[in-house]
């Protein structure tokens, strides 16, 4: 469990990361990693990191930002992508939000408050702040309309021009421009891929693998009520949220089944029936989008973009080789030189120059209410075994059950259980085969689950 700790000051004022304390974090063969407790200029933070296999979690709670930041890199074919992604992508970001969420100067007025006002000036009951924001943000707001009076002209472009202006008040609300704070992490991103690979380019010589080398991105930021998520690949974001009762739904509830010490499942099975009506009454949202070729959206535009190549998604992966459509690094499938530089038995076959996989993300900002329970931020591997829906109320059934325990362990134990029983085996049998091998039986697991009453856990396998 990662719980709030009390603030450090940076002595030096540098502005350097530097380590000023330690915390501990237990990693999945039960040995203690050292975590570093950073501060960034005068920044109070605590920054803690871990790693299972190729995932990589990176967390830090920032009492001066007044944000949390999280980081699930899941890395593929070596640890390079995510080993980079946990050293930069947070000082890239925070370095991109400066000017939008904090700024050096107390007195400072961002551009979003001073827009803010200016559209506050429009009628509120027609326009009401607040919203979502997606990865699709290239409309321009009010461009080449023309004020005309004939026919219905008027009328239609009166209409596009309160969509417009519904759409931008959408993206603003407490001084903060979130469309912009979202383009901010998307920057931050392309700036760390692009560093990734000048740094990869001035080893290729000796170390060619680096371009097969990847990793999917799931990023979160929460600042006060405002949850910004930016990913790409299929790690997911999850959000629990207590839905609309149903006349009759609990005629329908059954007994939880937790596959776990027989004291826990006697203690959730007691439940009187208001509580497991409770329970069953949570809903799943994914707030992230998953980029796969399972997804039809993501194989079309691959297909679109390489219209040349009849390979360019066959056996249901891209080029044959990935399953995710989108990921950091992979530098083979994004350009011709660095497929160039493998050996020949690890080259695709390479037509035109588009990339097949890109690093473009999917960006979105919820903004929190009174029915959201809790976050479930986690690499792909959990949900091998689970839908969202379930792991949302195999979380909230073991909250209610047991609430000073953690939940992101227990879904860690739960992927294991059900490897096990797919398997054949026995849960002690799955744990004593190496973690390599192991592999064959269920993908690395990183688990965040943030209860919005203000704790953390954290767990990996």
């Amino acid at each position: 469990m990662v719980a709030p700790m009390k603030g450090v000051k940076e002595s030096t004022g540098t502005g350097n990361v530097k380590a000023i304390n330690q915390a501990v974090v237990v990693d999945d063969t039960g040995h203690e990693d050292l975590a570093n407790e950073l501060s960034i200029g005068s920044q109070n933070l605590q920054w803690a990191q871990g790693k299972a296999g190729e995932d990589r979690v990176h967390v830090v709670i920032s009492e001066e930002r007044g944000w949390i930041f999280v980081g699930i890199y899941d890395g593929f074919n070596g640890p390079d992508a995510p080993d980079y992604l946990l050293s930069n992508l947070y000082t890239n970001i925070h370095k991109e939000l400066k000017g939008l969420l904090w700024n050096n100067n107390d007195k400072f007025e961002s551009t979003a408050a001073k827009a803010e006002d200016v559209l506050h000036s429009i009628d509120q009951e027609n326009y009401p702040s607040g919203g979502h924001c997606y990865d699709d943000l290239k409309r321009k707001q009010g461009k080449n309309l023309k004020c005309t009076t004939k026919g219905g002209a008027m009328k239609r472009w009166e209409e596009k021009l309160n969509l417009n202006l519904k759409e931008k008040m959408n993206c603003y609300s407490n001084g903060v421009n979130h469309c912009d704070v979202l383009r901010a992490l998307s920057r931050a991103l392309k700036k760390t891929e692009e560093a990734y690979f000048e740094t990869a380019d001035e080893m290729a010589a000796d170390n060619p693998e680096l371009a097969l080398m990847g990793s999917c991105v799931l990023a979160m930021l929460m600042k006060g009520e405002d949850v910004y998520l930016m990913n790409v690949g299929d790690s997911r974001a999850v959000l629990a949220q207590k839905g609309i009762a149903v006349p009759g739904s609990r005629k329908g509830i059954q007994d939880l089944e937790i596959i776990n010490e027989e004291s826990k499942r006697d203690k959730i099975e007691g439940f009187d029936g208001d509580e497991l009506y409770g329970l069953r009454n949570l809903n799943s949202i994914q707030l992230s989008m998953d980029h796969t070729t399972y997804v039809d959206k993501e194989v079309e535009r691959i297909k679109k973009e390489h219209p040349d190549d009849v390979s360019a998604i066959m056996n249901d992966r891209v080029k044959g080789y990935l399953k995710v459509t989108r990921a950091f690094g992979v530098g083979f499938l994004k350009q011709p030189k660095w497929n160039d530089i493998l050996l020949e038995m690890f080259r695709i076959d390479y037509i035109g120059n588009s990339p097949y996989v890109t690093c473009t993300p999917s960006l979105y900002h919820h903004r929190l209410s009174p029915k959201d329970r809790f976050l479930i931020l986690s690499s792909d591997g959990l949900y091998q075994y689970f839908t969202n829906q379930e792991a949302v109320m195999e979380v909230g059934s073991f909250i209610a059950a047991f609430p000073e325990a953690d939940p992101a362990q227990h879904l860690i134990e739960e992927v294991l259980f059900r490897a096990a029983k797919n398997a054949g085996m026995d849960f002690h049998e799955l744990l004593e085969i190496p973690q390599g091998e192991r592999r064959r039986y269920h993908d690395d697991v990183s688990v965040i689950i943030i209860s919005l009453e203000g704790r953390i856990w954290r767990s990996s396998v």
